[in-house]
């Protein structure tokens, strides 16, 4: 199937990620045992009940039930589609996703890239030959090597350049926006006399452009239109190049309003800025973000149109805040933006400035709502309380349930005093798999010898290496025998395959369900003497299966002897032998 990421790249990409560093980035993790714990995040609980166990690669909450690997964490924690997750993993363990694997592009979406990238290589060598233009960056400060990075260029004050001096099809270059078409039906490019600011997706393809004046006409910037590539909601200027040069999880990333604050923090060497593209901070860009760090710090001006667009921001962000990330507002001084402040500071000074002078997500909010309710004019107003309640609930609500919400709350209650949210009920965790079934009879005895068997091989795949090929042999009629042996197959063709491995080959299967319950069992640690070991347990299942399988033999050697007018004397006698030597194996 076209667009299909090969098994064994999966495979390989899950031996390569380590399970408890990735949960660990968005939930603290304590060790507990051969696992580790800690409380839930996609329920309320005050006892931690979710368990990750490293040797399995694999997570388990007692409490509501959620499993799965760090491909379904993602999925989970984050809303990332399958490929997302495997692409975001794929980064960080050094691994290229193949580009066979990815969604196919369209002839309509390759003819637009390729338009696009003649566009940006023509801006390119246009920047080389106008001295006016690099006279211009030089005054902002922007070195031939920043430049470079960012692969700046320059439109010509022309009308006709792209398709006079290109070869892009007219029909990509007005598809793509660079191109607009008049009332009389006649072209021109888009951008002339601008530097220009190529906007990159995550995998360093050009979607569209930015452009700016060098003096003070307007309009001063001028961005590309939305396309089949390019959503101004959806995009980041500077997040590629943020990606290349850290190579990692940054500290925190700054969220600016311009390109050249993107490029004037990168030439002090703060390299972990990003510009929104004259649009709202959507979530979905807040989104992206916090897959690349756990802080967010947004940038703007002080002034009354900077608060607006922090509070947008902000109401953005809420529904992105789980314990362990945060999100603050830098305000700055008047006349200044980051470009300027880092000039005139220095990158040390302006990174302690920021540390000093931001604020929280939950200090900024319950500023601003304290503002609209009138408590910064008079605290003691019961009405005034009141107001705070009612207008910071439905922002609040946004906010995922979990620790961060619950302090939160608790600000709001310690605000207002009273309790505005009723506390959420705490669910009891459920009983361990495992114990459980050790309960009703010694370590899983009131299982089927399959399931006894998937527990122990999910448990320790590594443990059918133990066993002779030759001992699993037993019908493949028995209910799950199938499913048993292809487990069984896959972990013989890859030995050193994990138990996520393992679930993630059949996770749009009819059996992921049940084979998630099953390798949860063992996930909390129990006495050694209370249950088998997986070597034990595969044993004396493989050794009941062989016994079933006698008996599924022996019942239909009877039914056929009950009626034998069809066989002949000596098949008679081979029956009758075969039913004896059964009868006197059968246990």
């Amino acid at each position: 199937m076209a667009g299909r990421i090969p098994q064994s790249f999966i495979d390989d990409l899950l031996s390569r990620v380590d399970i408890v560093e990735i949960i660990d980035r968005y939930v603290p993790l304590k060790k507990a045992g051969a696992n580790h714990k800690a409380c839930c995040p996609f329920h309320g609980e005050k006892t931690p009940s979710f368990t990750v166990s490293q040797p399995k690669q694999f997570y388990h909450c007692f409490g509501c039930g959620v499993s799965g690997n760090a491909i379904s964490f993602l999925m989970e924690f984050d809303n990332m589609h399958f490929v997302d997750a495997v692409e975001f993993l794929a980064d960080r363990a050094g691994l290229e996703v193949p580009r066979d694997a990815v969604a196919s592009i369209t002839p309509s979406q390759q003819g637009l890239f390729d338009a696009l990238n003649t566009c940006n290589d023509f801006y390119k060598h246009q920047l080389k030959e106008a001295p006016k233009a690099i006279e211009y960056l030089k005054q902002r400060g922007v070195s031939g090597e920043t430049a470079k990075r960012f692969d700046l260029g320059f439109s010509p004050d022309a009308w006709h350049a792209l398709t006079e001096k290109t070869s892009a099809p007219e029909a990509f270059l007005l598809q793509s926006g660079m191109l607009v078409r008049n009332d009389s039906g006649k072209t021109h490019d888009r951008f002339r006399n601008r530097i220009m600011y190529p906007i990159r997706d995550r995998r360093g393809r050009v979607i569209g452009f930015g452009g700016r004046v060098m003096d003070s006409s307007e309009p001063k910037y001028l961005n590309s239109p939305e396309t089949p590539l390019f959503q101004k909601g959806r995009e980041l200027y500077g997040l590629y190049e943020l990606r290349q040069i850290t190579r990692g999880s940054p500290e925190r990333v700054l969220v600016v309003e311009g390109y050249m604050d993107v490029i004037a923090l990168a030439h002090a060497g703060i390299n972990t800025a990003v510009a929104t593209l004259g649009t709202a901070t959507s979530t979905e860009q807040v989104t992206q973000l916090f897959r690349e760090t756990d802080e967010l710090v947004f940038c703007f001006d002080g002034d009354n149109a900077g608060k607006k667009a922090a509070w947008r921001a902000l109401n953005s962000a809420l529904p992105c805040l789980k314990s362990g990330r945060d999100a603050r507002f830098l305000f700055l001084p008047d006349g200044e933006d980051p470009d300027s402040l880092v000039k005139s500071l220095g990158a040390e000074a302006f990174m302690q400035n920021l540390h000093a002078n931001s604020i929280d997500a939950a200090s900024f909010m319950f500023q601003q709502l304290e503002m609209q309710a009138g408590l910064d004019q008079d605290k003691n107003s019961t009405g005034n309380k009141a107001r705070l309640a009612e207008i910071a609930k439905p922002l609040i609500s946004q906010i995922p349930s979990g620790v961060y919400r619950t302090l939160v709350e608790e600000q709001l209650h310690a605000k207002v005093g009273v309790t505005v949210f009723k506390p959420q009920p705490v669910q009891q965790s459920q009983p361990d798999y495992r114990e459980t079934t050790t309960r009703q009879n010694h370590a899983v005895g009131g299982l089927s010898p399959v399931r006894k068997a998937l527990i122990a091989i999910l448990d320790t795949p590594a443990t059918i290496l133990e066993i002779d090929p030759e001992e699993f042999e037993f019908s493949i009629d028995i209910p799950g025998a199938k499913l048993l042996m292809d487990i069984v197959s896959v972990v013989e063709n890859k030995p050193d395959i994990t138990t996520s491995s393992i679930l993630e080959r059949f996770r749009d299967s009819e059996q992921s369900e049940a084979l998630h319950k099953l390798a949860r069992a063992g996930m909390q640690s129990t006495e050694e003497s209370e249950i088998e070991t997986p070597l034990q347990l595969l044993q004396h299942a493989i050794e009941q299966l062989k016994k079933d399988t006698l008996r599924m033999e022996l019942k239909q050697s009877s039914s056929t002897m009950q009626s034998p007018s069809s066989m002949s004397d000596s098949q008679k006698d081979q029956l009758r032998e075969r039913l004896k030597q059964l009868k006197n194996n059968q246990p």
